[in-house]
């Protein structure tokens, strides 16, 4: 079984698309899609696999980049049923609780339909949750997928922790969708 972990922006980074269906969310989604279907080898024209490995996709369940992550995954496992598997790796008890209710809900359809749901630590919000939770995803997988602007913050840092134990990534910056939709409204 391979693990993929994915680390990216909230939406206040991604041209404050706070709506999943927003035109630059639909475009990661997108190429999320494609890299973990090249990453698992499938083949188009086939409607085929390289082979029978199975994947991990881990989420960290913050808004944005990570929920993406988490819905894509979804359909991947309804789409080839044995074939990606979802796991939530949440940094704190109520993690959610600040969150507009619409995003709270879609939260708990997502953790209701994970193959797995990990409480990173037992405790409510402390500074320190999110970088636990991001360095048991780094330990975890196998390789990281990254939405990130260059910029500092909790992307950042999980970068480069993965870099410091030597993860193998995918960093796509979303800066040219931003501003590809906002050249366009």
């Amino acid at each position: 079984m391979l693990k993929i972990a994915v680390t990216g922006h909230r939406p206040g980074k991604l041209g404050n698309a706070y709506d999943l269906m927003h035109p630059i969310n639909i475009h990661i989604g997108k190429n999320m899609r494609e890299f973990i279907l090249a990453m698992a080898g499938y083949d188009p024209d086939t409607k085929t696999f390289r082979d029978d490995e199975t994947y991990t996709l881990i989420s960290g369940m913050a808004l944005g980049v990570d929920t993406i992550w988490a819905m894509v995954a979804l359909k991947l496992k309804r789409e080839f049923p044995g074939k990606f598997f979802l796991e939530c790796a949440i940094p704190c008890k109520g993690q959610e609780t600040k969150w507009k209710q619409s995003a709270q809900e879609r939260y708990h359809q997502i953790l209701s339909q994970a193959d797995k749901v990990t409480y990173v630590t037992e405790t409510t919000y402390t500074p320190s949750c999110m970088q636990k939770r991001n360095e048991y995803m780094v330990d975890e997988a196998d390789f990281l997928y990254g939405v990130w602007d260059g910029s500092s913050g909790g992307t950042k840092n999980c970068i480069d922790y993965a870099k410091k134990k030597g993860i193998v990534m995918y960093i796509e910056d979303p800066t040219p969708i931003i501003q590809a939709y906002q050249s366009n409204r």
